[in-house]
């Protein structure tokens, strides 16, 4: 006796039909190159292409803030970004080689233009620390201080056990650093032991307060609200649907508002899907749909959405939907807020890492954006190694 097919998934169409046939002819390019299979006499893959298959951004500046090498930290990430008392703040995770090995630290630097960064400040983590890790995962700001949110783990260095840390789940821990001048930083909260990990910061809501994402230890993904906006207070959880096939282990999931309200939440699926989810909350995020299956490809990697001050939404991640396919971080526009339609490219230049560590991967990856006036300053990392600040400037794109 047969049975019937089993349809388990729904799917969102976010993105114009011409932004897909861009990025499948982008990828389908690539895909031949890397295999050295030339298409047609004269090819040379997505670069040899003119004009460029998806187009470079001519109004971008780009700059370094932190080269990693062996003796200050090879691997360096976990990007933050946001503006305090006139100045630019990038803060990242910078441990000696392997990804949350004993010894990771948080560092800042500063910037008066995204061009020209300070040496970087440790937030918190020392080499005396012994077998903690310490994970940068938001940074947020007020008139009066800049945080910076830490996840802190402790591990168990033993190089016989396969995987990328060896770590004690139940003494992880998430707390607040603040800072009155951006230099020093005191520890000023501690949301304990509940939530898993987050990825960003709280950010405002219309009906007022602030939101963020995340993921719980006990009851998968969820909603963190702070109705009265202030970020030293303990959230409300609001628990969010996991579908069947979808896998939302680290909190990796980004979000804007629409005019009317919506909230559009996007989310990294470490179900290997290798697209991105979706879900919205019409109520400031009390009541949520349970996320779908987009068509946004996505390498299984970070990303970040908002919105610009001309009242277009962005998004930025590796739209390839090939697992761990890093190389090109690329921007996506909308109009609405419910299709993108403009796709361009921000980085794909050729990257290798200098230094093997543990779950370190090539390519250009893990965003964090700030929309500043006309600039969008995108705060990445190169193979999880080298820290990189883009400024875009955004009319006429």
């Amino acid at each position: 006796m047969g049975y019937p097919p089993i349809i388990n998934r729904n799917e969102a169409r976010l993105m114009s039909p011409e932004v897909r046939q861009t990025l499948d002819e982008y990828h389908l390019r690539r895909s031949f190159r890397l295999f050295e299979c030339l298409m047609k006499d004269d090819d040379h893959g997505p670069k040899g292409a003119e004009p460029a298959v998806i187009p470079h951004i001519r109004a971008s500046e780009r700059s370094v803030v932190y080269y990693g090498n062996e003796f200050n930290g090879s691997y360096n990430h976990h990007n933050q970004i946001n503006k305090f008392k006139g100045l630019y703040y990038f803060a990242w995770s910078n441990g000696f080689r392997n990804e949350e090995d004993a010894g990771q630290r948080v560092l800042v630097a500063s910037s008066p233009d995204g061009r020209t960064w300070s040496q970087p400040r440790t937030v918190v983590g020392d080499e005396n620390q012994g077998a903690w890790a310490h994970n940068c995962v938001a940074m947020h700001a007020d008139k009066e201080y800049l945080y910076v949110t830490v996840m802190s783990e402790e591990t168990e260095h033993d190089e016989t056990v396969t995987g990328m840390r060896r770590i004690k789940p139940e003494d992880a821990r998430i707390d607040i650093f603040r800072s009155a001048d951006g230099q020093r930083f005191e520890k000023a909260f501690s949301y304990g032991k509940g939530i898993k990990w987050i990825f960003e910061a709280p950010r405002p809501v219309a009906q007022g307060g602030l939101l963020c994402l995340c993921t719980t230890k006990n009851d998968g993904p969820a909603a963190l609200l702070w109705p009265k906006g202030d970020i030293l207070a303990m959230p409300e959880t609001i628990k969010i649907t996991q579908p069947e096939g979808a896998w939302f282990p680290y909190g990796e999931s980004t979000w804007y508002q629409l005019d009317s309200g919506r909230i559009m939440a996007f989310w990294r699926d470490e179900g290997m899907s290798c697209r991105l989810y979706w879900n919205y909350s019409d109520d400031g995020g009390r009541v949520w749909s349970e996320p779908i299956l987009t068509d946004i490809p996505d390498s299984m990697s970070r990303v970040y959405a908002g919105r610009l001050a001309d009242g277009r939404y962005f998004m930025v991640n590796n739209t390839s939907s090939l697992l761990l396919d890093r190389q090109a971080l690329t921007l996506l526009l909308s109009d609405d807020g419910c299709c993108f339609n403009k796709v361009y490219m921000v980085n794909d230049s050729p990257s290798e890492m200098r230094r093997k560590g543990l779950l370190k991967v090539n390519g250009h990856q893990y965003p964090c954006c700030l929309a500043d006036g006309d600039r969008l300053l995108i705060a990445y990392d190169a193979n999880k190694e080298d820290i990189l600040c883009e400024v875009i400037e955004t009319k006429g794109l």
